[in-house]
C-alpha cells in the first residue's frame, strides 16, 4: 500500500499559520503505513494533519476492518411490547413524534416522566440522542457520512423519508440493501441533490475527515430548506482526555481525521458561511468512556495516573477522569464532542 501525500501549510479552518505539537505519529487503529504530525493553528485553535492523504487515495486510509463496514442490525421500536410502548410514550413526549403517540392522557404524563430519566431517554433513542431531531410530518432527512445506515434505518422507522451519503463503497452498498433509499457513493460537493429540498441534515463524525471544511459546511447549508437545521457532531481538540493524553489521544486518528476543532473555532466555521442565523455549540461529556477503552487509551489512561496496570485500577481511573471531565465541563468545555446545531436563515 503506497499512499501519496501533499503537505497542508495552513489550517483548513481559517487559513492560518500554525505549529507542530505532535511528530512522527502512526496509525495504531489500523496500521495504514506512514508517519504523521498535527499542526496547532495559532489563529483560531484548530489541529490539522500534516501531510494529508491525496484525495484520490484516501480510500486506503479505510481498510476492512473499519467499522463502517459491519452489516447494521435491523431496527425496531422494541424487543417486547412494553418496550416499544415505553419508547413510544419517550419519543412523542420529548421530540413531537405524534404518530407514536399512545392514546390517552396517562401515556403523554408517563412519557414525559420517563424522558427526564437519562437512562431511559438514551435507551429511547437507541444512542442517538444527541441528532435525533424533533418531528416534522412529511419532512426530509439526510445523512452525511451514513456508514451502512445504521441511523437512517432508525430515523426512517420513525417516519422520515431518508437520503444518506458515504464516501466508502463497501458501507453504502450495506446501507443501500438495508434500507432501499437513495445513498449516495462520493461526497456531498459531488453529490446531486437539489438545494433547500431538506428539512434536516446531520453528520456525526464526518467533518474532520473531510479535506475542506468549509465547503462541506457551505455545501450542507446550502441543502437545507429555510429554517432546517443542521446538527454536527466531532471530536473536541480541546477535550480533557486531550489534554491529558496528548500523542496517545484516541481522536488523533491520523491519517482518517484531517482536522480537529474547538468549540470556538466550530462555531466561526459555520458562522463564516453565512447561512446561519442561529448557532450553538456545546461540548459532550458521555462518550467519555471510549477515551479510556478503545485503541490505547486504557494504557494511557495507567500512565497519566501512576501506571496502574490492574483491572481494577483501570476502573478507578475511568472513574476519576470521568468526574475530572463531568466537573471541569460546563465550565471549561471539556467533553470529549462538540455538538454543534445551526439553523438556516
Amino acid at each position: 500500500m503506497n499512499i501519496r501525500t501533499r503537505p497542508v501549510t495552513n489550517c483548513p479552518v481559517c487559513g492560518g499559520t500554525g505549529r507542530a505539537r505532535y511528530q512522527e505519529l502512526e496509525d495504531r487503529a489500523y496500521g495504514v503505513p506512514g508517519c504523521w504530525e498535527i499542526i496547532d493553528c495559532l489563529k483560531c485553535g484548530s489541529g490539522w494533519l500534516n501531510p494529508a492523504p491525496l484525495p484520490e487515495d484516501i480510500g486506503q486510509c479505510y481498510v476492512g476492518s473499519y467499522y463502517t463496514h459491519e452489516r447494521p442490525e435491523a431496527v425496531s421500536l422494541g424487543k417486547s411490547r412494553k418496550a416499544a410502548l415505553a419508547r413510544r410514550m419517550v419519543l412523542s413526549a420529548r421530540k413531537g413524534y405524534t404518530l407514536l403517540r399512545p392514546p390517552g392522557r396517562f401515556g403523554s404524563m408517563a412519557g414525559s416522566i420517563l424522558a427526564c430519566i437519562p437512562s431511559i431517554w438514551s435507551r429511547a433513542c437507541l444512542g442517538n440522542e444527541d441528532m435525533l431531531p424533533a418531528w416534522k410530518p412529511g419532512g426530509r432527512l439526510l445523512e452525511i457520512g451514513c456508514g451502512a445506515g445504521q441511523f437512517l434505518g432508525f430515523m426512517q422507522l420513525l417516519g422520515w423519508r431518508v437520503c444518506g451519503i458515504e464516501l466508502d463503497p463497501v458501507a453504502a452498498g450495506l446501507a443501500r440493501t438495508a434500507l432501499a433509499c437513495p445513498i449516495h457513493t462520493g461526497t456531498i460537493e459531488d453529490a446531486q441533490l437539489e438545494d433547500e429540498s431538506f428539512d434536516v441534515v446531520v453528520s456525526s463524525h464526518v467533518i474532520e475527515h473531510v479535506f475542506d471544511p468549509a465547503s462541506f459546511v457551505a455545501r450542507a447549508g446550502r441543502l437545507l430548506k429555510p429554517g432546517g437545521t443542521i446538527t454536527t457532531l466531532t471530536p473536541n481538540y480541546g477535550s480533557v482526555g486531550h489534554k491529558a493524553f496528548g500523542s496517545d489521544w484516541y481522536c488523533l486518528d491520523p491519517p482518517r481525521h484531517l482536522c480537529l476543532f474547538t468549540p470556538k473555532s466550530l462555531q466561526a466555521l459555520f458562522a463564516q458561511s453565512g447561512l446561519f442565523g442561529d448557532i450553538r455549540t456545546r461540548t459532550i461529556t458521555r462518550a467519555s468512556q471510549l477515551v479510556m477503552r478503545r485503541r490505547l487509551a486504557v494504557r494511557a489512561t495507567g500512565q497519566f495516573l501512576g501506571d496502574v496496570e490492574s483491572k481494577l485500577g483501570a476502573r478507578i481511573s475511568e472513574l476519576l477522569f470521568r468526574a475530572m471531565e463531568a466537573a471541569g465541563n460546563p465550565f471549561l468545555r471539556w467533553g470529549e464532542e462538540i455538538r454543534c446545531v445551526a439553523r438556516r436563515s
